[in-house]
């Protein structure tokens, strides 16, 4: 078992908007507690207006049911139908990158994506990548290619794309003591940290790095979890000031209890 503690640190970058949102909800009944980050797509005022209701109603529905990658794929129909009602400008309603982490009674972790938000998990101070983007530069690294500049601002899944993948991803810490601390991030966090090499990138392949047990040395995830996350999105919008993208860190920690 494991008591949680979450905290979140956003910056708006050189954006007009923050589009970025973060939920937290504990279904009680169900033992299940959920997180949730969005990474609202565009610029634009009525996506974030949009995302921070979403973002909880997603949390609220991930934690009743203690499967995130169902609460990605129900919660897509319902999202369509009520766009259809929102004063969205035609052709671009409000759409997310999304990803959400429900920790189960059994103390099992699991973790589900549509888009390119991530999540790293940080154990005795080494940090693995637990996520796979959903976007050009994967698809490219996936064909033998370096990635075009601009691949990664093309998405390939998201929250409301209905056929669009949803991944996921089960942790399973066994019985070794000490603290675990996840990381969510939006692409205006991490880009930044895994360009400077202070957060791991993903394989060549495009896959995640937790397979192979290593890890990389993240002295960017260490101290208070408040700290971590200000530090993390502080650092991400400062490396440039006049493109920086909105930024957003939540981070865990996950406490064992015996």
């Amino acid at each position: 078992m494991f008591t949680a503690h979450q905290t979140a640190s956003q910056r708006i970058g050189s954006r007009i908007h923050q589009a970025d949102a973060t939920a937290y909800d504990d279904n009680s009944a169900a033992g299940h507690r959920a997180w949730v980050l969005l990474d609202g797509i565009g610029d634009r005022a009525h996506t974030a207006a949009w995302v921070g209701p979403t973002a909880l109603r997603l949390a609220r529905l991930a934690a009743r049911l203690g499967n995130p990658g169902a609460a990605i794929r129900q919660i897509r129909p319902a999202l369509h139908a009520d766009r259809a009602d929102l004063d969205h400008p035609e052709g671009w309603p409000a759409d997310a990158a999304a990803i959400v982490a429900v920790l189960t009674p059994t103390g099992r972790l699991h973790i589900a994506w549509a888009g390119d938000c991530r999540a790293y998990l940080a154990e005795q101070g080494r940090a693995h990548l637990l996520t796979t983007d959903h976007n050009n530069a994967t698809k490219q690294r996936r064909e033998g290619r370096e990635p075009e500049p601009d691949a990664h601002d093309y998405l390939t899944s998201s929250l409301c794309f209905l056929t669009g993948a949803v991944e996921a991803v089960t942790v399973g810490f066994g019985p070794r003591p000490g603290l675990r601390r996840l990381l969510l991030a939006s692409d205006g966090a991490y880009l930044p940290h895994e360009h400077a090499g202070t957060l791991p990138p993903p394989s060549p392949d495009g896959t995640p790095r937790h397979r192979d047990g290593s890890g990389l040395p993240a002295p960017v995830l260490a101290g208070a979890p408040e700290a971590v996350a200000q530090r993390l999105t502080d650092l991400a919008v400062r490396t440039d000031p006049a493109g920086a993208d909105n930024a957003t860190a939540m981070v865990i920690d996950l406490h064992p209890t015996r």
